[in-house]
């Protein structure tokens, strides 16, 4: 009998669409086949009004979708700082007054100089927006970082939870599930840190990204692998290879208690059924 990792209702699944008729037509899929859970990410053609448009017509059209928008400091900037930051805001205002809950918050794969997520989350700190706890931000972590820049990245992390508007923290897509577990045990005791220093934060819920293989996605990343995302030949020598790393990773996302985000496409029958093969393994 096959373990079952995680409930199709514990996992979140990032979307990708070039028009508001195919996000529909994907939502409209997941709804049917009971998934609830969707993020919409902020980059290539998603962003600025067409993202605004994307998450007004999800949150009234599918209302039953808990939608979580992502906002990137890259995608977003508008020619300064102090636009770019009274966006930000501005863009938290209009989403949570659609309904979400949260924003996830990324500098983007160029970070800007004069503002990224850990400036602009400094400027929110005491911000009005939060204080009844009705909308918060997720932060990205990437784990799999060589030694000098994670250290940069622990520090990072940690002037993003002083903050304290930080309820949730994404990690990063690798493939070295052995550095994954120690590095974890790094991160809870950041968390753990910064609740004992902010008694009225909440739990941190932690995230984590899969990537479902197939031939085609491990070809296209062999030739054009993505910033930051560090994978193992073995992982791209084969899907049967990479799927039981991916199961590896499933495993110690269990045993920590982060719940995946599936960053694939999985919008259709064949993808929800690889999808539900490697969630039940």
């Amino acid at each position: 009998m096959k373990d079952i990792l995680f409930d199709l209702n514990d996992i979140r699944i990032e979307i990708s669409f070039k028009s508001f008729d195919e996000l529909r037509l994907i939502l409209d899929f997941y709804q049917r086949n009971d998934l609830y859970k969707i993020n919409i990410p902020c980059k290539n053609l998603i962003k600025k009004d067409f993202l605004l448009n994307s998450i007004k017509i999800s949150r009234e059209e599918f209302p039953d979708i808990e939608i979580i928008p992502h906002f990137s400091i890259l995608h977003e900037f508008k020619r300064n700082r102090n636009n770019t930051q009274d966006s930000f805001v501005n863009f938290i205002k209009i989403v949570k007054h659609l309904g979400c809950k949260e924003v996830l918050l990324v500098s983007g794969s160029k970070r800007r100089s004069t503002l990224d997520s850990v400036s602009s989350l400094s400027l929110l700190k005491d911000n009005l927006l939060f204080h009844n706890n009705d909308i918060s931000i997720g932060v990205a972590f990437n784990p799999y970082l060589p030694s000098l820049l994670f250290d940069e990245e622990i520090l990072r992390l940690e002037k993003k939870l002083q903050s304290g508007v930080v309820s949730s923290i994404w990690i990063q897509f690798g493939t070295d599930y052995q550095l994954l577990e120690n590095r974890i045990q790094i991160l809870k005791s950041i968390i753990l840190s910064t609740m004992k220093h902010n008694s009225t934060k909440k739990n941190i819920r932690l995230f984590g990204s899969i990537l479902i293989p197939s031939k085609q996605f491990l070809t296209r990343f062999m030739f054009r692998p993505w910033k930051g995302v560090y994978c193992s030949k073995e992982f791209l020598g084969s899907v049967e290879n990479a799927n039981k790393v991916v199961i590896k990773l499933l495993k110690t996302y269990k045993q920590y208690k982060i719940y995946p985000i599936i960053e694939t496409n999985s919008s259709s029958k064949a993808n929800l059924t690889s999808l539900k093969n490697i969630l039940r393994h």
